[in-house]
């Protein structure tokens, strides 16, 4: 399963790692920006230096992370184990998305998942994705939602990518989705 840990959740990322590394699972962590992508908006660059500006902020965001224990690598490949994958140097040589603010860490983590055809799950800093209407316990086609990144639900869709989005600020949570139970949050791809 590849794991993309939002930027939002920079405070909870000890717990969130420590609860990762203790699941023993094959994992392949992918971080967000977070701050890191946010002093790349502010500057208000576009097209491709804003592009991987902001996926050299995921690796920022990574490099944080590991600094609780998990090992990095810079190949998209599962380990056997948890491991944070930073993905600028990869993003770099292959270049497969357009370079756009339209595309995030959300949509470049369904593209890992697609290429490792495995599940994604993408912890964020709500309970359920929401739509203009209220929270949404599955993303569906053409949805519209400002917590996804705007090519995300489209990417998913045309991808066959299937997955769970869930509160990783809610530490139990999220250990009891890696032990397999169910939990809130919201799905998509086997649905869609």
């Amino acid at each position: 399963m590849l794991i993309k840990v939002g930027g939002s959740l920079t405070d909870h990322a000890r717990m969130i790692t420590r609860i990762i590394r203790e699941s023993g699972r094959d994992l392949l962590i992918i971080p967000g920006g977070g701050t890191f992508a946010d002093a790349v908006r502010q500057r208000n660059v576009a097209g491709t230096a804003a592009h991987f500006m902001a996926i050299a902020a995921m690796d920022q965001y990574g490099w944080l992370l590991s600094a609780n224990g998990l090992p990095v690598r810079r190949e998209p490949v599962m380990a056997g184990e948890p491991v944070i994958f930073l993905p600028y140097n990869h993003m770099v040589k292959t270049d497969p998305l357009p370079h756009s603010w339209n595309i995030t860490s959300d949509t470049i983590s369904a593209y890992y998942a697609s290429m490792l055809s495995v599940p994604l799950l993408i912890l964020k800093s709500i309970d359920y994705i929401r739509d203009p209407d209220g929270e949404v316990p599955v993303l569906l086609p053409g949805m519209v939602t400002r917590d996804l990144d705007p090519a995300f639900i489209p990417y998913v869709t045309r991808h066959h990518v299937s997955g769970f989005i869930l509160c990783g600020s809610d530490h139990a949570r999220l250990a009891a989705f890696l032990r397999g139970e169910d939990v809130p949050g919201t799905i998509f791809g086997s649905t869609i």
